[in-house]
């Protein structure tokens, strides 16, 4: 841990601002009418930007202590592990809420809007918290998933389920990004990695908990009780640090370190019609509905065609492909005169933040090429519980939980971040394309589970390196805006992954299927293909599941040949990244760890 003194050289002295004294006693006794004439401490220099949730930030780790830091830092583990303990359920009940309405061929559909969404909302989440404060953005979060698990929980069908999910993995990946930024704020560059992994620790034991709650509430109860439960549990997790955040902004708002909000002077006061047009303009709320309709009506039809009686040739389909070109040609238009664009396109003019971004598109695209069916492929083809299915499924979360803070380490101890990559990539690509081999019918599922850890542990790898690289070519003020850039286009990677697994998943099970299933069972072809419940049904060892298996098997490999393809782009990245040192650049201050 370190205490980092208040650096005076970036500190200018003003009149009439309306915060901070330059008396000790006038800092004890509050702010007054008087203290407005005189002199006060401002916050001017470029690591601020002038942005007030970042000067609120930097005044926040001044004026607290270390237990309240220390304080902070494991109420911020218990929320990522009660995150972690729904999302680990939520992937289990994900084909049976599917099933339960015969369209288990849609867990691409849904995965891939609920990504697109929850990727493309860190945006104005970055926003709002550089514009209005950390913990205004972890509020805003909580709320958006309440509402969302409250939608799953109460769904009558696929279509509520899908808008629920949408709205769940904004809330929870805002709840996890707002953590990661405040992270950020409040540690030194060369330990950051270090706390980062530390955190992630708080996947491990869901990663085995998860899966067998999941399995308990299908059997004992409901999957929708699964999601219910957690809209109390997660606010009553989350209320302690909204309270620690609060509380020290006050005690730097007694110090004089935090500027007043601007708007909140009788003269300065909005409508709340101002109000609605200004943060319109400061989100580019149009850009980002533009954005998030082009690339999910681009992306949908590729697993949605076979749904359609003519296929790409459907007039839906083609609607679909439509529209999203045209609000892919005016969200271009629309930024080239938005007065705020969605993205601040200067970021990607550092070579670092564009290629870790690409980078970590690449990455992802390669993991859910094959990843999105590999739960119900385990069940299937292994004859396995939904927990031991859960369980591997899960070999990623586990290896790259438990390796987080070995990175930081060495990060820390080397100061360098990119020979990692260089390490990892090729064993990626190594283990991926084994398992091209191992995904056979009576492979032992030793060799399945063993390339899956070796391929998790390299691809967990290239996250902090992301970070890495990004956060070593910036400011403060440019960090949640490059973390959420980061997001967008990893989310956008995890989408298109999805898409091509979707496409691989509807174009080619149900015809295998059709092929290998017994004479009797081809007219139960489309029922079989729609209900994870129904394959599991056939017994085993039996014509029917065999031919499932066989189906399954063949679907399989072509997800992970698509992988094995897309990773090859990773290495490029790579190589391009300029490795700078951790060491030689601070960009927080205050009490840090």
């Amino acid at each position: 841990m370190s205490d980092q003194k208040l650096d005076r050289d970036n500190i200018t002295t003003v009149r009439s601002t309306g915060f901070g004294t330059s008396s000790n006693e006038q800092q004890e006794a509050g702010l007054d009418e008087k203290a407005n004439s005189d002199e006060l401490l401002v916050f001017t220099d470029a690591a601020t930007g002038g942005l007030t949730g970042v000067e609120r930030i930097r005044a926040t780790t001044q004026a607290w202590t270390k237990p309240w830091l220390i304080t902070a830092f494991v109420f911020i583990w218990l929320v990522t592990f009660t995150d972690s303990f729904q999302q680990q359920m939520s992937g289990s009940f994900l084909p049976y809420v599917t099933s339960s309405f015969s369209l288990h061929g849609l867990v691409a559909t849904t995965n891939i809007v609920a990504t697109v969404v929850a990727g493309i909302s860190k945006i104005p989440l970055a926003r709002l918290m550089d514009m209005a404060g950390r913990n205004e953005g972890l509020m805003v979060m909580l709320v958006i998933t309440v509402i969302a698990l409250i939608l799953m929980a109460s769904c009558t069908n696929v279509t509520m389920y899908a808008a629920g999910q949408a709205f769940y993995w904004v809330g929870m990946n805002g709840v996890g990004f707002v953590l990661q930024v405040f992270q950020s704020d409040t540690t030194t560059l060369r330990n950051r990695f270090i706390w980062l992994g530390w955190t992630s620790t708080a996947y491990l034991p869901n990663a085995f908990t998860g899966p067998l709650v999941a399995e308990a509430f299908l059997e004992g109860s409901t999957w929708r009780w699964g999601y219910g439960a957690f809209a109390i549990i997660i606010p009553a997790v989350c209320a302690p640090l909204i309270a620690i955040l609060a509380i020290n902004v006050q005690r730097a708002k007694k110090q004089g370190l935090v500027p007043p909000r601007s708007g909140t002077s009788k003269s300065e006061r909005r409508s709340v019609v101002q109000w609605c047009k200004y943060w319109t303009i400061e989100i580019d709320l149009i850009g980002i509905i533009l954005a998030m309709a082009a690339l999910s009506l681009l992306m949908l039809p590729l697993s949605l065609a076979s749904y359609q009686a003519e296929k790409w040739r459907s007039p839906t389909i083609i609607a679909l492909l439509c529209t999203g070109a045209v609000c892919l040609v005016l969200f271009v238009l629309h930024e080239r005169r938005a007065t705020k664009t969605f993205i601040r396109y200067e970021l990607l003019k550092n070579r670092n933040i564009l290629v870790a971004c690409l980078l970590g598109g690449n990455t992802w695209i390669s993991f859910y090429c094959y990843k999105l069916y590999f739960n119900s492929y385990l069940q299937v083809v292994y004859n396995i519980s939904v927990s031991q299915a859960g369980y591997i499924s899960s070999i990623y979360t586990i290896v790259s939980c438990a390796c987080g803070p070995l990175f930081g380490l060495l990060f820390r101890w080397t100061n360098r971040f990119k020979w990692l990559g260089l390490v990892a990539v090729p064993i990626y690509i190594l283990f991926t394309g084994l398992m091209i081999k191992f995904r056979t019918p009576g492979t032992p599922i030793g060799l399945v589970i063993m390339c899956e850890v070796f391929s998790s542990l390299s691809a967990s790898a290239l996250l902090p390196l992301e970070q890495a690289a990004i956060m070593t070519a910036i400011e403060q003020r440019d960090l949640s805006a490059s973390l959420a850039l980061l997001g967008v286009v990893t989310s956008i990677g995890g989408a298109a992954g999805q898409a091509i697994s979707g496409a691989i998943w509807t174009n080619t099970l149900p015809s295998r299927l059709a092929d290998y299933l017994p004479q009797e069972l081809k007219s139960d072809a489309a029922l079989i293909y729609g209900d994870l419940t129904v394959q599991l049904g056939y017994e085993w060892g039996s014509a029917g599941r065999e031919a499932i298996i066989r189906a399954y098997a063949e679907t399989q490999k072509y997800m992970l040949i698509a992988s094995v393809a897309a990773s090859i782009g990773s290495l490029v990245w790579v190589v391009l990244i300029k490795d700078d040192t951790l060491k030689d650049k601070e960009q927080t201050v205050g009490v840090l760890l």
